[in-house]
Parts: structure tokens; C-alpha cells; sequence
């Protein structure tokens, strides 16, 4: 029997190398989340702060608050769909930043 056999068969295990697959799509949807809750926040700021120049006010006007809800609901309802579902976790995130970057970026037009 040849020595180098049984290193060989038996030697120390060496552990795979973890795969590296998504870190620049996850990079990316980092990016894009940032740069829609950044402008989703100044946005509300300075629509708040119009508001509060108006006088005072009882509560958050309604339309604001219907905004809201329909900027929060395009995610979730992106997320839901069977298509994105079969996708991995950072292609999640990209698809869903990438509609939630859009729709900050068309309400800033909107509103300017």
C-alpha cells in the first residue's frame, strides 16, 4: 500500500469556502433602500413643515396619510407575488428597492 494513500483518503477535512454569491446585488439593494428612505424622510420633513406653516393643525392631513400607506403598500404587495417569492434573499431586496426608489423618486417630482 502506498503511504500517501490513506492522507490522502483521510486526511484532515478542509471545509468548503462559503459561496460568495449576492454581495454585489446586495450592496446595490443597500443602495437603493438608502437612497428611498432618504428621500422619503426629507420629503415628509418638508411636507410637515408646510403644513405647520399653514397654522395649526388637529393631526396629520388625510391625504399624507393616504400617501403613506400607498408607498408602503408597493413593497409588500411586490413581495407577495409569486415571481418574487421564487427569487433568492438579495434579489428580493433589489427588486423591492428598486420600486420603492421609484416611487420616492416620482413623489419628489410630483411634489416639486
Amino acid at each position: 500500500m502506498n503511504p500517501d494513500t490513506y492522507a490522502t483518503l483521510y486526511g484532515p477535512a478542509r471545509p468548503a469556502p462559503p459561496p460568495r454569491r449576492g454581495t454585489a446585488v446586495t450592496v446595490v439593494a443597500a443602495l437603493l433602500w438608502t437612497v428611498a428612505l432618504l428621500l422619503l424622510g426629507f420629503t415628509g420633513f418638508l411636507a410637515m413643515w408646510a403644513e405647520a406653516d399653514r397654522g395649526p393643525l388637529d393631526g396629520i392631513p388625510l391625504g399624507w396619510v393616504l400617501i403613506s400607506l400607498a408607498i408602503a403598500a408597493v413593497p409588500i404587495a411586490l413581495f407577495r407575488t409569486p415571481a418574487v417569492r421564487r427569487l433568492s434573499v438579495p434579489t428580493r431586496a433589489l427588486v423591492t428597492g428598486l420600486a420603492t426608489c421609484t416611487t420616492a423618486i416620482g413623489l419628489v417630482v410630483w411634489a416639486s
